[in-house]
């Protein structure tokens, strides 16, 4: 099958996935396998891009599954047929200059259906040093250094992603949201006091892979989470003090004392404590008795009056 009819075969492909007509797309998926295509052929034709994209379209499993296998051989072969050109252009290399040990670079790939074909079973350990030098970039950008300090800050944000490769090279997710963290913390106007101290050293790059997102937030913010934090425990706790006025017409239920003190607070105006019963919708007022002897607590229907 020459370039024309790969091209023409292609071009069918893509019409019949619009079509969704499946059996089309098989018959010329077996077309394609039966016909010895070469790596030549492979980068002067955008066949690999069409099988990709069908790849990702389209839902019958058959047209998916015959997809790959087409995908894998022909990867197989490309990478058979380009070993084979960089070792005769090596060797024609050798003969001309006597012997020299100097090889020809295999072609380049310019087709990204190729460049994906050829990574398709990347593993991801041989692509993570490329996401540490992107990351390393991204907190170097984030410093935002002045020309006279490029070259401490490349230093200082390689440190820093060091460390928090250190502490998270088990687990890629952890190490990823990590530096995301950290960029977005730098690059925080709010956050100067961060990158102040990278810069001027009193913040050292292990101390600072280890900061948590609290730990990193600005004085302002710390400060209205605790605000916040104090404010809700307190809304919360039952006062430490008796509260309410005193009588000694009610009897304690619990120690028969008359020492008792009475509290009447509106409906939906304080936090109500759990033992507090909900009273009626006609009622405004909740009132209940606290025993200053024993510190018994009831409401008002389990009153014993003198």
């Amino acid at each position: 099958m020459d370039a024309k009819e790969i091209v023409h075969c292609a071009q069918q492909i893509e019409k019949f996935a619009a079509d969704r007509s499946y059996g089309n797309i098989l018959t010329l998926l077996g077309d394609l396998d039966k016909s010895e295509i070469t790596a030549e052929q492979l980068e002067t034709t955008d066949v690999v891009k069409v099988l990709y994209r069908v790849l990702r379209t389209c839902s019958d499993d058959s047209v998916k599954k015959t997809v790959k296998s087409l995908l894998s051989k022909w990867k197989r072969q490309y990478s058979r047929d380009t070993r084979g050109v960089k070792c005769t252009a090596s060797s024609s290399h050798e003969d001309e200059d006597g012997g020299s040990s100097k090889q020809e670079a295999s072609p380049p790939m310019e087709k990204d259906g190729l460049q994906t074909l050829t990574a398709e079973n990347t593993s991801a350990s041989s692509d993570f040093p490329s996401v540490r030098t992107k990351c390393v970039q991204l907190l170097l950008a984030a410093l935002r250094p002045q020309p006279p300090d490029q070259d401490m800050a490349a230093q200082l944000a390689g440190d820093i992603e060091r460390q928090i490769h250190d502490l998270h090279k088990s687990n890629q997710v952890k190490y990823k949201t990590c530096v995301r963290s950290k960029v977005a913390n730098v690059r925080n106007p709010k956050n100067g006091h961060l990158r102040q101290g990278l810069l001027s050293g009193s913040l050292s790059p292990e101390a600072f892979a280890r900061m948590s997102a609290e730990e990193m937030a600005s004085a302002d913010l710390r400060q209205l989470r605790e605000e916040y934090s104090s404010r809700g425990v307190s809304e919360r706790q039952l006062p430490q003090g008796i509260e309410g006025t005193q009588t000694q017409k009610i009897r304690c239920k619990r120690c028969g004392g008359l020492d008792c003190r009475v509290t009447q607070v509106c409906r939906g105006a304080l936090f109500l404590p759990a033992w507090v019963r909900s009273g009626g919708p006609d009622e405004d007022a909740m009132t209940f008795v606290t025993c200053s002897g024993c510190g018994q607590q009831w409401y008002h229907s389990g009153w014993v009056c003198l």
